[in-house]
């Protein structure tokens, strides 16, 4: 996608005069003095995108100058000289799934690949596929900065990926920009994978480029969440989407007050093997955990996505309320504790392909799949415990969640926030022995369980975000065009994974540098205060004498 400019010249004549340089506007009448930088945008105004602009007149002017140059000639077009608004007309959209053959060509930001450790084995591996299938249907390409000779780094972590364009940017202090200044033109969209806010609100504000955000409901990040949902949403367009793999997710961001439209319901798909049959598997089971009871009594499945200190809480009442049932827990937090529980629990999670490999056995050793639909539940590993044949009980504040519909009950559940939860030990017990029954509703939901795994595929998946894509693009392309601020500041906390610190600043979108805090706060506030104004709020912040704030 190109992002053109928002205007079209008039007829014009240029001319220099006594050292200076003219255009004369022959539609408005008007002649405008131009500088050495505004006379050359003028020459590329009408065939070129502020991107090439910039691009191609950065090695022989300022930065600031350009786009301070760009900004002052679309200020004249605003009021009817030199330029003229561009009328917004509907265009074609650029691709439409699945009916062209053309892949849309999509930036993919590497920077949440720092973000492994936040993050448990399942979470990354589901990364790690959805980036594999989608690879097939787009051009997927991201940025790599490097000093001029150097070698490619990162170029091997990369490729693990599968077929991802790297596009090496070569480092030059004093001409290259954020990586977000790179994004603006040349992409059918913008996928972001981030979770912990590093340069994501930046890309938010490349124009026209429509932006798809997968979120992740992890367990580790539970307290960060609505912080990170609530500053995304603050820099949302209209034709951006964010993407949870789970329907409560979406529920829960409606009552933060995230309108349904900005939220896509759009689940990773989920992997099954061969069944090898519940008797065996359950033998399997038994033996590995050296725990005889899981061959002989029911087993429940509970997927936890509790805070940990509840879900010690909750599993060791519901252990001792049912000491009869042989109850399997997978927990990435608990799982990396040692936590005394009941003889008749264990707890277990996938760290590896090794442990990986066993997880399809205790699956299918599972009688009733148990679950709270709440973040940091993952639903991938939900339906897929559940696509052996196993009916649910979800305990849930929004009712049976639609992607399990049919296939099992619910449990009331109350929470005011993540981390506070109540739910009725004797309404789940019942529930979870009666559904652990033969009857024929259990029967029918064993059946409608078997059909989850064709119904929630990797092929799928990616489908649904393209489709995302292709509608931002529509929005796009069909929207009235809008005068943009060249130079707005972006108040912004920046994260380094590296030593786990935040640092505040502003991000200049003009000219996509970082800059120090107090130099923008200055710019504000002198546009309604004059300078003794300004410098007695620094100096009372400050609490000691201030340097002069510049006039």
């Amino acid at each position: 996608m190109t992002t053109n400019t928002p205007y079209r010249l008039h007829r014009q004549h240029k001319f220099e005069h006594g050292g200076c340089k003219y255009v004369a506007d022959l539609e408005s009448g008007d002649i405008v003095q131009l500088n050495d930088v505004e006379w050359e945008i003028l020459q590329r105004y009408d065939t070129q995108s502020r991107y090439q602009i910039v691009e191609g007149l950065k090695e022989r002017h300022k930065v600031v100058s350009i786009f301070e140059g760009i900004k002052r000639l679309e200020q004249l077009g605003a009021r009817g000289k030199l330029l003229r608004p561009i009328e917004p007309i509907a265009h074609e959209v650029g691709f439409d799934l699945p009916e062209t053959n053309s892949n849309p060509k999509l930036l993919v930001p590497f920077h949440f690949t720092n973000e492994k450790g936040a993050f448990d084995y399942i979470t990354n591996l589901n990364r790690y596929q959805f980036l594999m299938h989608l690879g097939q249907f787009a051009a997927l390409e991201t940025f790599q900065f490097s000093e001029a000779g150097d070698s490619n780094p990162e170029q091997k972590e990369f490729e693990v990926f599968g077929d991802i364009r790297i596009r090496t940017i070569e480092s030059k202090e004093k001409h290259t920009f954020a990586a977000p200044w790179y994004a603006i033109e040349g992409y059918d969209g913008i996928l972001l994978l981030s979770q912990l806010l590093t340069d994501d609100p930046l890309y938010y504000r490349v124009p026209d480029v429509p932006i798809v955000h997968c979120i992740e409901g992890s367990q580790k990040l539970q307290s960060s969440l609505s912080k990170t949902f609530l500053t995304l949403y603050a820099f949302q367009k209209p034709n951006d989407t964010f993407v949870v793999k789970a329907s409560w997710m979406k529920e829960w961001l409606g009552e933060l007050g995230v309108p349904a439209k900005s939220v896509r319901v759009i689940p990773d798909g989920i992997n099954t093997v061969d069944p090898i049959g519940k008797a065996l598997a359950k033998q399997h089971t038994a033996a590995l955990f050296e725990k005889p009871m899981f061959a002989q009594q029911p087993i429940v499945g509970l997927i936890s996505g509790f805070e940990p200190n509840y879900g010690v809480k909750l599993i060791s009442a519901f252990a001792r309320a049912n000491p009869h049932l042989a109850i399997f827990v997978y927990d990435p937090v608990l799982a990396e504790h040692s936590v005394n529980l009941s003889n008749n629990v264990v707890i277990f999670s996938a760290d590896d392909e090794e442990t990986l490999s066993v997880l399809p056995i205790f699956f299918q050793a599972l009688d009733l799949v148990c679950f709270p639909a709440i973040p940091g539940t993952p639903l991938s590993l939900v339906l897929e415990a559940m696509a052996y044949g196993t009916p649910c009980v979800a305990m849930t504040k929004y009712g049976l969640p639609p992607e399990v519909e049919s296939a099992g009950a619910a449990v009331k559940l109350e929470w005011r926030g993540l981390g506070n939860f109540r739910v009725s030990m004797s309404e789940l017990s019942d529930a979870v022995n009666q559904w652990l029954k033969p009857s024929p509703t259990r029967a029918e939901c064993k059946n409608v369980a078997r059909d989850l795994a064709p119904k929630f595929t990797w092929e799928k998946t990616v489908q649904e975000v393209l489709q995302l894509f292709a509608d931002g693009y529509q929005q796009t392309t069909n929207a009235p065009i809008a005068e943009k601020t060249l130079l707005p500041s972006i108040f912004c906390r920046q994260y380094d994974p590296g030593t786990g610190t935040t640092t505040s600043g502003v991000y200049r979108l003009g000219t996509n540098r970082y800059e120090h805090l107090e130099t923008a706060l200055v710019e504000i506030l002198s546009e309604h205060h004059t300078p003794t104004e300004v410098e007695f709020v620094f100096k009372h912040f400050r609490g000691k004498s201030s340097t002069p704030v510049a006039k």
